[in-house]
């Protein structure tokens, strides 16, 4: 029994290793390459900008608390848990990111933290050449909510991405630090390819009036319309809280109906009898 031996499937993945790899030098260098963070100071760096963000928002927090500014008696609060949101933000992710017509990105997992005043979102994705797909990459992607907007029964928020790392990659660290700059470089268009957020909210936006015909009290149909805007985003104990601002007007009159058509009735043809033969 003749067997093959594994150094062709060697060079040959050594080859596509290469490959990718100078793929990369050259969309990292047209992008503008730079050195790579090491993996666990670029974690340490993201805890640190976590909790100073963190704690930023709760003495923003406090300082509205004392002043009596997170007021809700004439609000409407919203609560959105963590797995809601995730199994909504999930839903919606699109199955490839391509970036330079050269590297797919496909992110695997979403999970939002809503803690200390921060509405975090953390990504993990995969990496791959639409040439080589056999050369990967893992990465970690980080971020949060923002423009939080309510309209026709929706709460929805932008996803804004604000740091990365290369977890894992089987092209070494000289692909990784080419990777790293070529996702760098491209974060916005990683950003902007993902869907916002849409949760479903049953909110009447107008309120209906039939109108009063009887009785002492007299009043035309109309609609009062409801101007629903968000006031307030607060995340906290793992839900997001949104506070909804309504106000009502201005009145709009309903239309006068028209009374249906009144049927004429076409007239009974006159019967015309005949005149009684004269008698002779």
């Amino acid at each position: 029994m003749i067997q093959r031996s594994p150094a062709p499937v060697a060079r040959r993945e050594s080859r596509v290793g290469r490959a990718f790899v100078v793929t990369l030098f050259g969309l990292a260098f047209l992008s503008g390459c730079r050195a790579r963070e090491a993996p666990e100071a670029a974690l340490a760096r993201a805890t640190a900008e976590s909790r100073r963000a963190q704690i930023a928002a709760l003495e923003k927090l406090i300082a509205q608390a004392e002043k009596g500014e997170i007021v809700t008696t004439d609000q409407i609060v919203i609560g959105v848990s963590e797995e809601l949101l995730g199994s909504l933000l999930r839903a919606s992710l699109p199955p490839d990111i391509v970036i330079a017509n050269r590297i797919s990105l496909r992110i695997e997992s979403a999970e939002p933290l809503f803690r200390g005043g921060q509405a975090a979102l953390l990504f993990k994705a995969r990496v791959s050449s639409t040439d080589m797909p056999d050369a990967r990459a893992l990465l970690s992607l980080g971020g949060g909510l923002d423009e939080f907007r309510f309209e026709d029964g929706k709460l929805s928020a932008r996803v804004k991405l604000k740091h990365f790392n290369v977890l894992e990659s089987s092209l070494g660290d000289l692909g990784a630090n080419a990777l790293d700059g070529l996702v760098r470089a491209n974060l916005e268009s990683i950003q902007n390819a993902i869907p916002e957020i849409q949760v479903p909210v049953q909110l009447e936006q107008a309120i209906k009036v039939g109108g009063l015909t009887e009785g002492a009290v007299v009043a035309k149909p109309g609609t009062l319309p409801l101007a629903i805007s968000v006031s307030q985003v607060i995340p906290a104990n793992a839900r997001l809280w949104v506070l909804l601002q309504a106000k009502a007007g201005p009145w709009q009159a309903a239309a006068a109906e028209k009374a249906p058509d009144e049927k004429v009735e076409a007239p009974t043809p006159a019967t015309v009898k005949p005149k009684a033969e004269a008698s002779k």
